[in-house]
């Protein structure tokens, strides 16, 4: 029994060292193969990922735009990803949601190329001599 007057030893998690713990992937990676985990763990600088349909690439970037909020190397409002599709935006709008419980509120810049620039230039009118 715990300081707090609960039963620390029925919970898996009391199994693991503090070690362990820390060293065990956030929830929202489990299930990533080997390469999908190298894509979402290079937290410096821009990420391309190159592999065939069906591969896993959107779950890849999703989960990625997910750890970056995760471990606070951005904030929502900082991401720009950006995708051709209106589906693909919105299946990406959905996962980084689920993923990230709820901050694609604030990401405006994830969307479609169109809808991406069309932002900005609304946004610096004046400054792109319109």
């Amino acid at each position: 029994m715990s300081r707090q007057g609960f039963d620390d030893s029925a919970s898996p998690a009391f199994d693991l060292s503090l070690s362990q713990r820390a060293a065990a992937p956030p929830p929202y990676m489990q299930g990533l193969n080997p390469p999908q985990i190298q894509a979402v763990e290079a937290l410096d600088g821009p990420v391309l990922v190159l592999a065939g349909a069906g591969t896993g690439k959107t779950r890849a970037l999703t989960t990625r735009l997910a750890h970056l909020i995760h471990t606070r190397r951005a904030w929502p409002s900082q991401i720009l990803a950006v995708t051709f599709t209106n589906k693909a935006a919105r299946e990406m709008k959905e996962r980084v949601s689920r993923i990230s419980g709820g901050a694609i509120e604030g990401m405006p810049w994830l969307g479609t190329f169109h809808s991406v620039a069309a932002r900005m230039l609304r946004s610096h009118a004046e400054l792109a001599g319109l």
